[in-house]
């Protein structure tokens, strides 16, 4: 599990306005909307809530019954600093932490990635048992092998996603279907390539300090938070499915 300090304390730093956080978090609030359908009584965990920021959005957007678990002492400080209802909690151990069917929606954005394949199987096989039925599994990861670089090596990522690795655990889960998917962000993807391919290069080439690698969570100029904000926006507002990008965004449903 990502356990690294500086990594948590560059996250509540940023959270709130890095472009690739708010682009995420109105993704994910986007479909609890549609979900919700103006309920604002809904049930909805955050299960690796991070640092919190998600829980503030759906907090602005006026969602009563929210809560969120992290396994990192400093993600659930920092959220508690910020007020949130959150506790620690290992989501590869649900069982008997929650009752079944307790929620509508929960969010897992970008923790999968820790885990082998038999781990991620048994773990959101745990996530639907608590979903009610007709309720939501939302989840974002990140997606590609061709996209590894330093950034995965400083959160801990044992691996990057494809749509068919979904349908390979949800296979093995009754009552479940992916009711949407999408890559994203194909506009920014020839930069990011670019950047990781430097990255591998510089890896290869020994030329990074493994014991202290830091992930690519931080500031870029404001102006360039600004362009690539307005990218993704536009790129979102213009197609709703893309084939390729650094990231997976799913939303599973739980049937009757």
């Amino acid at each position: 599990m990502l356990i690294n300090s500086e990594e948590y304390c560059a996250m509540f730093e940023v959270e709130e306005k890095l472009w690739w956080y708010k682009i995420l978090h109105e993704k994910v609030i986007s479909e609890i909307n549609s979900f919700a359908n103006g309920n604002k009584e809904i049930k909805i965990l955050d299960a690796g809530c991070g640092t919190g920021g998600l829980l503030l959005k759906l907090q602005d957007a006026a969602y009563k019954n929210i809560q969120g678990f992290d396994f990192n002492d400093d993600a659930v400080a920092f959220s508690k600093s910020r007020g949130l209802n959150v506790q620690k909690l290992d989501i590869t151990h649900l069982q008997r932490v929650f009752e079944k069917e307790s929620f509508d929606v929960i969010v897992s954005d970008d923790v999968l990635y820790q885990f082998e394949d038999e781990v991620i199987e048994k773990t959101i096989s745990s996530i639907v048992d608590i979903i009610k039925p007709n309720g939501v599994f939302i989840t974002n990861n990140n997606a590609f092998e061709i996209f590894r670089g330093t950034h995965d090596i400083a959160v801990g990522s044992k691996k990057r996603f494809v749509l068919k690795d979904f349908k390979a655990y949800l296979s093995q889960i009754k009552a479940v279907s992916i009711s949407k998917h999408h890559y994203w962000s194909l506009f920014l993807s020839p930069l990011i390539l670019v950047v990781r391919l430097i990255q591998k290069l510089q890896l290869k080439l020994n030329l990074v300090d493994l014991e202290n690698i830091k992930s690519d969570v931080e500031m870029p100029s404001e102006f360039m938070n600004n362009l690539f904000y307005n990218i993704c926006k536009f790129e979102r507002k213009i197609l709703k499915k893309s084939p390729f990008g650094s990231s997976l965004f799913l939303v599973i449903k739980k049937e009757k």
